[in-house]
């Protein structure tokens, strides 16, 4: 009698050689049986010695390969059999029946293996730009539909070679069952294109070429593993063209780096931001600039820090041999969607490249480049991309069958079933009709791999949100809507992503998002759960003078700031000397304050103080005004004073005293040490309210989300203070803090209860 196992294991566990390690372990242990795909996982029989079946299930999930990860192993079937015939270990082909749970992985830098083949003159796939194997390369940016095999990817237009087919069909060679496995012969190929469409080289010819347009200062547009990049030399000639061209007058752009020692020359790297930066997700760091970099000021105007990447693709391996730094921003005019497709680039940036190096393998789906920020050994994630999409959110509950649509501003969308959150990818902003379109498009994908029709909406309590239109038109019209509260789905976000299920103080800072009382709330102290919250605190309100164009133009509500604090005639007459070219204005906008919509946004209250200071009055990207507020932060000083005070039952935190004390003295310290003392008095103020809410209630963990959160300098102060208080800050690890996290804090809140009704 010998015992056969049937087993089904869900997780990422197809395309990252998940079926030859069942394969070597079956050999290694002496058992027979197989192992298949579904789009239900995988599957796989055992025959053989009751105990070297039970050390195969063990070993399953101890030595599962790096890449993958097991979220489950079922047994389906144990029973011992009269069959003492030998058996071989087989590897089956998929089919795509049970129900959808495969968890896919993300796309993966070139590993070690391959980069040793595209260096090594012997080896057939020499300087192969797509060189990869299981280990490395496309998932996520090739895949069509599930079971994960070549037929449903992009790679199916390309009939493997003879000797290709002979390593896809080896167990025992690394590139078994690797479905963008191809080689010069079979595979994708680049091309070098003119702005105007003419083909110019195939093959080494059109890389070396592109590389020496680079090289000489020209501006190429390549065709990564999520979309397109635009690149030129970090000097100021080529940046500034750049940034003509795509009307792109300040955004940061992302470098990068042929290797760490490249890196080293213009960055301080601390030893967590190495490690990030060589993993196999090879995320865009952002990390300290060095003063004396030779890299231009252009590249990160007004910035004390740069975004830097290593090579991720075998295309930028070779590109970086040449030239060891490069501007890689993505491929996209301002404020657009990034672009993936061969003919939408040469149409849209003919304008913004000199030449376009394209390859004929189609990305089905785009994604742009995850952004980290360090701060100390914790991760902020500034975007959610390449790398880190579709890796889900595990849940300690069951998900009712939920599309949750997120916002408006840095939108995604999550889907949800089982115990199981899948966040996608970042989108943007809403308001642009080719981001609705991206949106539109990724959400039906989503639903196609998952195989998830949801019946229940969770979505924001804005009535006006394009994101929740789109959800209503992709799914029909659903079974049951939970609207959820903009801020209250921040911290569910973050309860879900820590685990936590009980209640907890919130302490939600970002720019703008609709309360329960109709206004507009940023800055709040909530107390509650993933099912409901309360409001126990906010950040004193006031006007906002133009409503959205105060976030476009800070200096409009920085005055109605002033107004409250030294009165209009005073206010008036300092916001001439600040802002001369705005003074035809003020007078109108004082007289009218009363009739402004009030905010007790945080972001705004950041965006104010910078054009206080003279730093930015107004905006050209998303965040400028906080963003350099912060990288102007220098020298020590004493906490800008705040006030603490309570009104109807809910605590307070008062601006007023801080803006004053700005106006009469901070502007005599300087920028530096002014915003230094504005960062240290917030982080103590919010510091002090947190304390008092948790002596009243005795509750200890602290919720930290909303993207004011993204602020490295807050953040590292906050913690602290929140612990020496005996507080337990909970923080975002693999989520971004900004409104990205929004739809999986509405499915978490959705997994709670999904009755129709607001949580309020």
């Amino acid at each position: 009698m010998i015992r056969h196992v049937r087993l089904q294991v869900t997780g990422v566990v197809q395309g990252i050689g998940f079926r030859p390690f069942c394969s070597r372990l079956s050999d290694e242990i002496g058992l027979g049986g197989s192992v298949r795909n579904t789009t239900a996982g995988v599957v796989i029989d055992l025959y053989g010695d009751p105990e070297g079946i039970d050390s195969y299930i063990e070993r399953l999930q101890t030595d599962c390969p790096t890449l993958g990860h097991i979220q489950s192993i079922t047994i389906v079937l144990d029973e011992r059999i009269d069959d003492t015939r030998e058996r071989p270990f087989e590897i089956l082909d998929s089919h795509g029946s049970g129900g959808e749970h495969t968890l896919i992985p993300p796309d993966i830098a070139t590993c070690s293996d391959c980069l040793a083949e595209l260096r090594d003159p012997t080896n057939r796939r020499f300087r192969y730009p797509f060189i990869n194997c299981t280990n490395c390369g496309p998932r996520f940016t090739i895949i069509e539909g599930l079971p994960y095999d070549r037929p449903l990817t992009s790679m199916s237009g390309f009939p493997l070679c003879g000797e290709c087919s002979l390593e896809y069909s080896d167990p025992d060679d690394r590139r078994f069952h690797a479905q963008p496995v191809a080689c010069e012969k079979c595979g994708p190929c680049l091309s070098l294109v003119s702005r105007e469409g003419s083909l110019l080289a195939q093959g080494e010819e059109a890389l070396l070429e592109a590389i020496r347009s680079l090289a000489s200062g020209g501006i190429v547009a390549l065709k990564g593993l999520g979309g397109f990049h635009v690149a030129c030399l970090p000097q100021d000639l080529p940046i500034l063209e750049l940034r003509k061209r795509k009307k792109r007058p300040a955004k940061p752009f992302a470098l990068m780096v042929r290797d760490e020692k490249a890196a080293e020359g213009i960055v301080k790297l601390s030893n967590f931001s190495r490690q990030i930066l060589n993993s196999p997700r090879r995320p865009i760091v952002i990390c300290p600039r060095r003063s004396l970099s030779g890299v231009s000021d252009h590249v990160a105007p007004y910035q004390d820090s740069l975004g830097i990447m290593l090579p991720y693709t075998p295309l930028h391996h070779l590109i970086m041999e040449e030239i060891p730094l490069l501007v890689m921003t993505s491929a996209n005019l301002s404020d657009e969607p990034l672009i993936s497709e061969n003919g939408e680039v040469m149409e849209k940036l003919k304008g913004v490249a000199d030449l376009f190096l394209v390859h004929d393998r189609r990305i089905t789906m785009k994604i742009d480049d995850t952004v980290i920020a360090p701060s100390g050994k914790r991760t902020i994630l500034v975007r959610r991309g390449r790398g880190y999409v579709p890796h889900p959110i595990m849940t300690q509950r069951d998900m009712p069958r939920v599309l949750a649509a997120g916002a408006e501003m840095r939108s995604t969308f999550s889907l949800g079933r089982g115990r199981i959150i899948f966040p996608g990818q970042y989108i943007g902003d809403l308001k642009q009709l080719d981001t609705a379109v991206y949106y539109e498009k990724a959400l039906r994908h989503f639903i196609r791999l998952f195989g998830l029709r949801p019946n229940l909406l969770a979505a924001d309590l804005h009535p006006s949100y394009a994101c929740t239109n789109i959800a209503i038109k992709v799914m029909g019209r659903p079974e049951d809507t939970l609207l959820v509260q903009h801020h209250h789905a921040h911290m569910a976000a973050c309860l879900v992503e820590n685990g936590h299920e009980g209640t907890a103080l919130g302490i939600i800072l970002d720019g703008t998002g609709l309360g329960s009382d109709r206004n507009i709330w940023g800055g709040e102290f909530l107390l509650g759960d993933m099912g409901s919250f309360t409001r126990v605190g906010h950040f004193r309100e006031a006007p906002l003078p133009g409503g959205d164009r105060a976030v476009l133009e800070p200096w409009r509500f920085a005055l109605a700031l002033m107004e409250k604090a030294l009165g209009p005639g005073d206010a008036e007459r300092l916001a001439r000397e600040l802002w001369p070219t705005h003074s035809h204005l003020f007078g109108d906008i004082l007289s009218t304050l009363d009739q402004a919509p009030v905010t007790s946004s945080c972001g705004r209250l950041f965006d104010a103080v910078s054009a206080v200071l003279g730093i930015r009055d107004v905006i050209s990207y998303e965040g400028q005004a906080a963003m350099e507020l912060e990288s102007s932060a220098r020298g020590g000083s004493r906490p800008a004073p705040f006030g603490i005070s309570e009104q109807d039952g809910k605590m307070v935190l008062d601006w007023e005293p801080a803006i004053r004390w700005i106006l009469l003295e901070g502007l005599h310290l300087g920028a530096a040490r002014t915003s230094s003392a504005f960062h240290f008095g917030l982080a103590e103020a919010i510091s002090d309210i947190a304390l008092e809410i948790s002596r009243r209630t005795g509750v200890r963990e602290t919720v930290l989300s909303g993207g004011v959160w993204q602020n490295r300098r807050l953040l590292g102060l906050a913690i602290p203070l929140l612990k020496r208080r005996g507080l337990r800050p909970l923080i975002h690890h693999t989520l971004s803090p900004n409104d990205e996290c929004i739809s999986v804090g509405q499915a978490a809140v959705a997994s709670v209860h999904w009755d129709g009704r607001t949580t309020k």
